[in-house]
């Protein structure tokens, strides 16, 4: 799994074992790479910077990634490109992509799924971008915000699934482990909804399948 520790807590909510693993890919952009066709390279690389997996383990990789128009933000280098970003982002429309990456033991290629959310910003000031920066919250992040910050509250809408602007889609996900014959079926829906205390519109429709979120 991800090294991520939100991602992490996620899981933990089904109650899975999990063991954390990092990964050193070399995360730059290709001339011409599109947004989905990047996010989608990076999870399906981490999960392959895995090996000697037991054959009913499976590897759950991910990638999350800001697109503003046609300029893809990542996580911030230095609190100044923090600064940077979320200035940018403020008041405006933008795109929150994730991608999973899953395969089972030495299983070569993964399968892979991919969330796509659209999120608005607030008309939050520069001071505090400041007071956010200096918590420490942006700086592990795409975008350099956490939609659940209760405190900076970065966001007034969303279209989409609040789990994979958080990280990790969870019902992309579950959609893509019910392809592997060992995988026993989660209630991921139930799960998202008791700890994010959110009513969710499109999980059903995530996991018959539609090309949604």
């Amino acid at each position: 799994m991800s090294s991520s520790p939100r991602r992490r807590e996620m899981l933990a909510w089904a109650n899975w074992s999990i063991n954390l693993a990092s990964s050193s890919i070399n995360e730059f952009i290709r001339m011409g790479e599109q947004p989905e066709d990047y996010v989608k390279r990076l999870a399906a690389a981490k999960s392959k910077a895995l090996d000697k997996i037991p054959h009913k383990d499976f590897v759950i990789a991910a990638d999350t990634i800001v697109v503003l128009g046609e300029l893809i933000l990542g996580k911030p280098n230095n609190e100044a490109h923090a600064f940077q970003i979320l200035s940018e982002l403020r008041g405006k429309p933008h795109k929150v992509i994730t991608a999973i990456a899953v395969r089972q033991g030495e299983q070569e290629e993964p399968k892979i799924d991919i969330c796509r959310t659209e999120v608005k910003m607030r008309e939050y000031s520069d001071e505090e971008i400041i007071r956010y920066i200096e918590s420490g919250d942006p700086m592990d992040k795409a975008g350099a915000y956490a939609i659940q910050n209760h405190c900076f509250q970065p966001a007034v809408n969303f279209c989409g699934c609040i789990a994979s602007v958080m990280g990790l889609p969870l019902c992309h996900l579950e959609r893509t482990l019910r392809q592997f014959s060992h995988y026993q079926k989660t209630n991921w829906p139930q799960i998202c909804k008791a700890n994010l205390k959110y009513d969710c519109e499109i999980s059903e429709r995530v996991l018959a399948g539609e090309n949604i979120g």
